[in-house]
């Protein structure tokens, strides 16, 4: 029994107390470390702010250019359409006409005084 005491007592070693604790002695470093992990965490996080805002306006914008180019396709095929239209010798006629311009051979009368 004698043997086994003695193996007992070697490994109950008890760890003795710090002597003259300092301010070092109570600092805990693991939360230490942890909190400037947390900050270092966010310092990355905000450095991503705005490349991500950008990201956003520039989808924002080339949807917006998309459309305007779809607006400004038609209006280009419309106006194709009617600079056809005015090609034609009966169009230049109308036109004239609606200018107040009259034909070879035609006699121009002036109309006043209507309401």
């Amino acid at each position: 029994m004698a043997a086994t005491t003695v193996r007992n007592r070697r490994y109950r070693a008890k760890v003795a107390p710090r002597s003259g604790s300092s301010r070092l002695d109570r600092i805990q470093w693991d939360r230490v470390a942890r909190i400037a992990l947390v900050l270092v965490l966010f310092a990355v996080l905000i450095s991503y702010i705005k490349p991500a805002i950008n990201v956003f306006e520039t989808w924002q914008e080339a949807n917006a250019s998309e459309a305007k180019l779809q607006e400004l396709k038609a209006e280009n095929s419309r106006l194709e359409h009617r600079a056809e239209q005015l090609n034609t010798p009966a169009a230049a006629m109308r036109e004239a006409r609606k200018l107040g311009m009259v034909g070879p051979g035609e006699q121009a009368y002036k109309i006043t005084g209507l309401k």
